[in-house]
């Protein structure tokens, strides 16, 4: 039987770490963990830390507040596979204007090599009175004032080319919401990879960006838009919901 310490926990700079071990259920038939995955344990290890620090879900919701994610980038040097021990790391930086920043790193927690870097973006929302709250303004924690260093693309916004075609239709499920009751960030990806040819599917990523633009909610049916970029070696995917965007991505291979 393999025997492994599974650690969790915060050192003084507010920086949290978890360990995970990759199960079947996480990964693609290569053994790689799915980048459905890896958008869910680290937006859920986002909330992990605000828990930790007893600023989380309840308390953001006494509060009138929530933070969304708007906008992320992976850099992958190397996907974990399956029964990999992966040693998630992550912390807030200084914001970039009223967004919150969070960086992430993912380690081979047994030959401590990095796998993987990202880049997320947040904003922090007033639901009662529908307003957003700049970042500096928050003010139930000491505003994050450590640089940023990422050598990925930068979670900026993703450019839609004008001759992007409509290569899919999906009807937003039931077993696709989550407790917030609408799409979860994680699945927007699959709706991305579902709709490539299956050379692509396969291949494995490089670079991965991501905006979210509008919530999708039970029984919509999102059209899904492509167009393979070969000088830049990428897929640009683009879901849309009654003409609005809902999400935007870019696959670099």
């Amino acid at each position: 039987m393999k025997e492994y310490t599974f650690r969790q926990y915060h050192t003084e700079d507010f920086t949290f770490y978890k360990d995970v071990r990759l199960s079947f259920a996480q990964c693609t038939p290569e053994h790689n963990i799915t980048l459905a995955e890896l958008l869910r344990i680290t937006s859920d290890m986002a909330g992990e830390d605000f828990d930790d620090r007893d600023m989380g879900w309840e308390f953001l919701q006494d509060k009138g507040l929530v933070f969304i994610v708007t906008r992320v980038s992976f850099h992958i040097l190397k996907m974990p596979q399956y029964d990999t021990v992966i040693r998630l790391k992550t912390y807030e930086v200084a914001p970039q204007g009223p967004l919150c920043t969070r960086m992430f790193e993912i380690y081979d927690a047994k030959t401590e090599d990095l796998l993987i870097t990202a880049e997320t973006l947040w904003t922090i929302l007033d639901f009662k009175n529908q307003k957003l709250v700049a970042a500096k303004a928050y003010p139930y924690r000491e505003c994050p004032a450590r640089p940023m260093e990422y050598e990925g693309i930068k979670a900026g916004k993703i450019s839609i080319p004008a001759d992007i075609e409509v290569v899919a239709e999906h009807k937003i499920l039931f077993s696709e919401l989550d407790a917030n009751g609408h799409t979860n960030n994680s699945k927007y990806i699959n709706f991305a990879l579902d709709s490539l040819p299956e050379e692509f599917q396969r291949k494995p990523v490089k670079d991965l960006r991501l905006n979210y633009s509008k919530e999708s909610h039970l029984g919509d049916t999102m059209v899904i838009k492509a167009k393979y970029i070969a000088e830049e070696n990428k897929y640009v995917v683009q879901g849309l919901v009654n003409d609005a965007a809902s999400f935007e991505c870019e696959l670099y291979y």
